[in-house]
């Protein structure tokens, strides 16, 4: 947090801490929305509600979409009945809903009751849609005209239009039935004559969205097509809402933090930063560990069973570190690459093959380099030249084993309907341990009576 918004913070809570909750509330409402709730954020949860109270319902609705799930929770759960509906009442359709959906069902139910009745029709309405679909994302605030309609027509019915809608990038074109023909960007319309007849400016939609699509197939959609605005339709082509490009940032950050989560052995974020259940936050993140205990097992037995190798030729275990955290990271990159390329689309099940060959051949490069420097440190360090060939070769084999295992654990993590990014963490980095460990003391066995001559 800056000086200034530091200043605004500290300003905030004196004059909450003095019962001056007006003033307190006069203090930050000019603030930008996310300046604002950032302060909210640093605010006790006795003090986030005095001054959500004393705020103007139009700003209240502007900050609460800001805010983290926790301090959104923290607020909606304070608040009662009356101030919550002021706020909806004043939300884009979308939003309304994300917080209706956020509510107990007895306080949603009377929320509704309590709002403008389309408002609620629509609210309604959205809420029929999956939380991650395309439905449940988009908004029925948009301007749709039909095809004989005038340039003069559409933009008088924007003017009306104008505080419902907020910023508008596209106007849809329908049929009589509210079939999508396709659109016409504000700037082409304000740049036609007034006379014009909109079917004369149409153009093909470069995207269009279905409304039960997952949100997250539609927010790459979004980047591929370099949109900022989308047209959704039912099944028939009917024109029901719009997506809009800060929608579709929010889901990628919300899927990069939720891969995020997975990778650190929770899916919830509150759980990990916010909660303090302990137990409930150590049972997600123990199996993990776990995974990792059993896989140091497996690898104390490898180091028993090969002990008469290490016992005549102990110099040896002076490189086990080093094979098993190469293996280990040189995976680790190669999962974590898929697990992205898989997040964002540039990898699919059928460019797998591709993008395997590609990491067997990266494997290979890695390997060299690392099994050249690694076998001139050995011979150098303990002046044995078939030592520094072990452990080169054991290098090379260990870090190109992990680059494949890297690559085919997500592979087959997403064909058995598992989130690949489970499989990125401990699983891959325990396994590398385990396979490189091998590599390297079976091609020590392979070359012992040279390593002890």
């Amino acid at each position: 947090m800056d000086a200034e918004l530091n200043r605004i913070l500290e300003t905030v809570r004196e004059r909450l801490a003095q019962g001056r909750a007006a003033e307190a509330a006069a203090a930050v409402e000019d603030l930008h929305p996310a300046d604002l709730a950032m302060v909210v954020e640093y605010l006790s949860e006795e003090d986030k509600l005095r001054l959500f109270g004393a705020l103007s319902p139009a700003t209240a609705a502007e900050v609460v979409v800001e805010l983290s799930d926790a301090a959104r929770e923290q607020v909606l759960s304070g608040l009662g009945t009356g101030r919550l509906s002021a706020m909806v009442d004043d939300m884009p359709s979308d939003e309304a809903t994300d917080i209706i959906a956020d509510l107990p069902q007895d306080v949603a139910r009377e929320v509704l009751e309590r709002i403008d009745q389309q408002d609620s029709d629509e609210v309604r309405e959205l809420l029929q849609y999956p939380e991650d679909s395309a439905g449940g994302l988009m908004q029925l605030e948009l301007v749709a005209a039909r095809e004989d309609q005038t340039v003069a027509e559409v933009i008088e019915q924007i003017r009306r239009k104008k505080d419902e809608v907020g910023e508008l990038h596209n106007i849809y074109v329908v049929s009589p039935d509210r079939r999508l023909l396709g659109y016409v960007p504000v700037t082409r319309l304000i740049l036609a004559e007034p006379h014009t007849r909109i079917r004369e400016l149409v153009e093909e939609c470069p995207l269009v969205v279905r409304a039960h699509e997952d949100q997250e197939d539609v927010a790459h959609r979004f980047r591929r097509y370099d949109v900022v605005s989308a047209p959704v339709v039912d099944d028939q082509g009917h024109l029901l809402g719009r997506i809009t490009i800060d929608d579709m940032m929010e889901v990628l950050e919300e899927e990069a933090h939720e891969d995020l989560m997975r990778m650190a052995g929770t899916s919830a974020e509150e759980d990990l930063f916010y909660s303090e259940r302990v137990f409930r936050i150590s049972r997600l993140r123990l199996p993990w560990l776990v995974v990792n205990l059993l896989g140091g097992l497996v690898t104390g037995a490898l180091l028993w069973h090969f002990k008469v190798t290490l016992a005549d030729a102990l110099v040896l275990v002076t490189f086990v570190p080093v094979i098993t955290a190469m293996g280990g990271n040189a995976g680790l990159q190669s999962s974590t690459l898929m697990v992205r390329g898989f997040a964002v689309g540039r990898i699919t099940l059928r460019s797998f093959w591709r993008v395997l060959w590609r990491e067997f051949r990266v494997g290979l490069v890695m390997g060299a380099a690392c099994g050249t420097l690694v076998g001139l440190a050995a011979n150098l360090w303990h002046h044995n030249p078939m030592l520094g060939v072990v452990v080169g070769l054991a290098m090379v084999a260990a870090i190109n084993a992990a680059a494949l295992m890297g690559t085919l654990a997500p592979f087959f993590f997403r064909l058995l309907g598992v989130d690949p990014a489970i499989s990125s963490g401990p699983f891959v980095t325990t396994a590398n341990d385990i396979v490189g460990l091998a590599i390297y003391l079976a091609i020590a066995t392979v070359f012992y009576p040279y390593l002890t001559a």
